[in-house]
């Protein structure tokens, strides 16, 4: 019987453990999804105070890696894509000359993005400043001025 009654005992005590480590973890996902709901709310308060067609795509722009880097970088070279051609929001050209067009502006984000990654893992563009003179052409101190504005901006909503 005292057995049966320490196994009763510790299956309980794994019971509780297992519910309490439960609970906590819903805790974390929860505080986790409203600071997500938070960010998503002011990026796209954001967005949608300068008038920009990137607010639409907050939710995709945030799965970004470079998200913060998307968004200061249209903020000069297209007004938050207000102005741009083909929904190239970043000003991105081709090898042969000419913008890059795209069919929606979720290409443009995704393809911003790659860019921007392929660059960093060759250990370029890791800076707004390295940026300067490679990405943006000819050097301009002004863009670095504006988009490092943007980002510290962006720094400032919580993620």
């Amino acid at each position: 019987m005292r057995i049966r009654l320490a196994v009763v005992a510790v299956v309980l005590a794994v019971l509780v453990s297992l519910l309490l480590n439960h609970q906590k973890v819903v805790s974390i996902e929860k505080e986790r999804i409203a600071q997500q709901i938070e960010l998503q709310n002011q990026v796209r308060g954001f967005l949608d105070s300068k008038k920009s067609p990137l607010a639409q795509e907050t939710e995709f722009l945030l799965q970004q890696k470079h998200w913060k880097l998307l968004i200061a970088i249209s903020a000069i070279e297209s007004q938050y894509c207000k102005i741009q051609l083909g929904l190239n929001c970043w000003g991105i050209t081709k090898y042969e000359g000419g913008y890059r067009t795209y069919s929606s502006i979720r290409e443009g984000i995704a393809d911003a993005d790659a860019l921007i990654e392929r660059w960093q893992k060759k250990g370029r563009w890791l800076t707004v400043d390295d940026m300067n003179c490679h990405y943006v052409q000819p050097c301009n101190p002004n863009w670095v001025k504006v988009v490092n504005s943007i980002l510290a901006k962006m720094d400032s909503y919580s993620k």
